[in-house]
């Protein structure tokens, strides 16, 4: 639409043609029912862009379910505890990576917070050496009784259950398991 718009304004300073409104709707539409076949069935479509497609009279039927948005705060852990909040992340899996963290006492200060780049790697080899960087900057600087707090259920899970991951984590996992004894 706004493509149609500028070439309206265009033809009328550059070639003294005057577009009406009514035309310039008129062009937007053969567009889009010119490009609406080309568009595959299996292609994702949310609620919102099927209901726009629909003001311009096709229909087109959603493929993609959407989930609520929640709202999610942070929780102070109890007085005279840490908490280290860590993520990890790839662009791609594998793919560049980086992971960070950051520790607060009961009262929301923060102590320290880091970030680091980790190369090319997989989620959750992104997300286990945020874990234990956090975790080695707690023992470097003697911080005892933290909570760790993970988004990665699967890390998580295996911390629970003191089950050693995936080989490619070997080395890794013991870092996290002996920073977690001490």
């Amino acid at each position: 639409m706004l493509w149609e718009i500028w070439k309206g304004r265009n033809s009328s300073r550059f070639a003294g043609q005057v577009m009406r409104a009514t035309e310039i709707m008129r062009h937007v539409t053969q567009w889009l029912r010119s490009t609406h076949s080309l568009v595959p069935n299996k292609t994702k479509r949310s609620r919102s862009v099927c209901e726009a497609f629909g003001l311009w009279g096709l229909h087109i039927i959603p493929t993609q379910t959407w989930t609520i948005i929640r709202s999610v705060r942070w929780t102070p852990p109890r007085a005279g505890r840490w908490k280290l909040n860590v993520d990890g992340a790839s662009q791609g899996n594998p793919g560049p990576s980086g992971g960070g963290g950051i520790l607060r006492d009961s009262t929301g200060c923060i102590l320290f917070a880091f970030s680091n780049f980790y190369n090319i790697q997989t989620n959750t080899v992104a997300e286990a050496m945020a874990i234990r960087d956090g975790l080695f900057l707690c023992e470097e600087q003697n911080i005892t009784n933290i909570v760790l707090e993970s988004d990665f259920k699967v890390l998580v899970d295996m911390l629970r259950a003191d089950s050693c991951p995936h080989w490619r984590l070997k080395n890794i996992w013991a870092d996290i398991m002996r920073l977690v004894r001490t």
